[in-house]
């Protein structure tokens, strides 16, 4: 069981609600309207609803999960549900998603800088840059940090989602008709290619030890996925609203498109001003998804977190350098989206019934 963390280092409750909403507002809601408009049409927004309905119960369930015994993450809870030896194994599994994750938001917006801004620019130095500023942020900052980026960056980048309204006066309602003409399999489909861009509230397992209110945290997560939910429901609907079918079919980065109509008399090109700016949006998914592997190479190892800092730091940069065509960086992103899928939209329920079972046979035996 890892020790409990010093009081001088918890946060208080309601950040919860800014890292949850901060971890789950990424990098794919720049292009999430495609991949479930390919799946569900025009019921995509629908398949968005189900998918933040599922995830208000794995919340719920995590809640409670981490409410049920003294171990207050899921490292120690693997330790207690399944060994020592199994449970090293799962928890080198959490660590590999962190990874993964990491590395795909890092090579997801590297991808997006150097096709709209820089494409002369190498990936590996654009990826450089991004690791080496998640280090410095991190090694001098720690989990408090983490919390207070996730505050400042909510405010600066809010105002992003008022700009996302006006490509509105271009809207063909028309074509969000018929409702409900999606198979289930279809809507099924679609919840799963959501669950990229609505990852990211399982960081729950790992900062709950290092909050002060306990009690009060489940209710500021639900309110963080509620507002990551409309938001990307709505993102959804402008932009069925404003392509056609065809469009939307191919149009990769549908929110970037879609700024492009968005007007100022002083900036010509307003997708130039929200590229460079997305790196607020994503830096704490950065941050978040880095402190939490470090977290989980100190549980593996007993390493200091800040030596597992570097040891991490370079094999995101190895990981990322593996990729230098846009094909083969969003097959490792869908991978990562399915990967994190079962992590997140599945497995907190079994676990949740394994501790239960294990803290039963462990009162049996008293």
């Amino acid at each position: 069981m890892m020790k409990t963390p010093r009081e001088r280092i918890l946060i208080n409750a309601y950040l919860v609600f800014f890292l949850v909403h901060d971890m789950q507002i990424g990098l794919g809601i720049v292009g999430v309207q495609r991949v479930i408009f390919v799946e569900a049409r025009q019921d995509a927004w629908i398949a968005v609803l189900l998918s933040g309905l599922w995830i208000h119960l794995a919340v719920f369930v995590i809640y409670k999960t981490l409410t049920l015994t003294e171990h207050d993450n899921i490292f120690s809870l693997h330790t207690f549900v399944y060994g020592r030896v199994l449970g090293w194994i799962a928890n080198g599994a959490v660590v590999v998603y962190f990874l993964m994750a990491y590395t795909s938001i890092l090579l997801g917006y590297v991808e997006m800088a150097i096709t709209w801004m820089y494409p002369d620019f190498p990936l590996w130095g654009a990826a450089l840059i991004l690791i080496v500023l998640t280090v410095y942020a991190l090694y001098g900052g720690g989990f408090r940090l983490v919390a207070g980026v996730s505050f400042l960056t909510f405010f600066m980048t809010i105002w992003i989602a008022i700009a996302a309204f006006q490509p509105l006066k271009y809207a063909e309602w028309i074509h969000l008709l018929p409702i409900l003409e999606a198979t289930p399999k279809q809507m099924a489909n679609g919840v799963l290619k959501t669950a990229y861009t609505m990852l990211g509230f399982e960081v729950l397992y790992i900062i709950y030890p290092f909050v002060k209110e306990k009690e009060r945290v489940h209710r500021y997560a639900q309110l963080g996925v509620l507002l990551t939910t409309f938001l990307v429901a709505t993102v959804t609907v402008i932009a069925i609203a404003f392509f056609s079918p065809k469009q939307l079919d191919v149009t990769i980065w549908a929110s970037l498109s879609m700024f492009k109509v968005v007007k100022c008399p002083f900036i010509e090109r307003f997708e130039y001003v929200i590229i460079p700016l997305w790196l607020l949006v994503i830096l704490p998914n950065l941050l978040m998804f880095m402190w939490a592997m470090t977290r989980g190479g100190k549980a593996l190892f007993h390493i200091k977190q800040k030596y597992m800092l570097f040891v991490f730091a370079f094999l995101s940069f190895i990981v990322a350098i593996l990729f230098q065509q846009r094909a083969t960086i969003n097959e490792f992103i869908d991978q990562v989206g399915w990967y994190g899928f079962w992590l997140s939209f599945v497995y907190p329920f079994i676990l949740y019934v394994f501790v239960r079972i294990k803290k039963w046979a462990k009162g049996s035996a008293k």
